[in-house]
């Protein structure tokens, strides 16, 4: 079971209050406790509460960045609502120190890893917005995601990635891709290496916990040696 103290002290300040907590406790709920205890993980509710939370995150950019294009809204919002910057957002929330984990991902550090955190923020903005509506997950975003944006701190949040597919377009049309070359580790501590290749040529390897951190980690090696050119 949550922490239902815990819980309402994190909404308190934001000035939340709730009556049902089973929203709640799915949006908690990893698929690893899930699995020993024979219920339903958050796995489909992250799916909302990422929608929720980009669409809003959306809005809040075409309402305050009405100079800027389409292409650098998506990266503005890419910047914000990726993986480590939701992890970000989710140690702040205090969401890792809620989550409910089976005995493995317990023991693996899963309240550290910023893939496991990353979808326990979308599904707990995916249960604030059954549970109360849209307004209440805007309060939190207000104040935790926002002025992030407004100050255009990215640097704590870079998204190696989008850089890259920036750079490799303004030399050639060519795609990038990127290539799963090993997995390492644990079935609970998984390590990932990609490299990311273009026309057929590595530019970079990456590894890391997740897909995403590795993908991440191989676009970041690929800027060093193409900036040095």
């Amino acid at each position: 079971m949550i922490n239902k103290k815990l819980l309402n002290k994190i909404l308190n300040r934001y000035d939340i209050k709730v009556k049902n907590y089973d929203n709640f406790i799915l949006a908690l709920t990893h698929s690893s406790y899930a699995n020993e205890h024979n219920i339903e993980s958050n796995e489909r509710i992250e799916f909302l509460g990422d929608a929720v939370l980009g669409m809003l995150v959306a809005e809040y950019i075409y309402i305050h960045f009405p100079n800027l294009s389409e292409g650098k809204m998506s990266k503005l919002r890419a910047t914000y609502v990726c993986e480590n910057a939701n992890a970000k957002y989710a140690q702040d929330l205090l969401i890792d120190k809620l989550l409910l984990l089976g005995r493995g991902e317990e023991i693996s550090g899963g309240r550290k890893k910023e893939a496991v955190i990353n979808d326990a923020f979308e599904s707990f903005l995916g249960a604030l917005y059954l549970t109360n509506g849209i307004e209440d997950v805007k309060k939190i975003l207000s104040q935790l995601v926002f002025p992030h944006i407004q100050a255009n701190d990215q640097v704590e949040f870079i998204d190696y990635k989008s850089l890259l597919q920036e750079y490799v377009q303004s030399e050639t049309r060519s795609a990038l891709v990127y290539k799963d070359i090993k997995k390492e580790g644990t079935a609970n501590s998984p390590i990932f290496t990609i490299s990311v290749l273009l026309e057929g040529i590595v530019l970079g390897t990456g590894k890391g916990k997740s897909k995403k951190e590795a993908s991440q980690a191989a676009a970041k090696d690929a800027l060093s040696k193409v900036a040095k050119k």
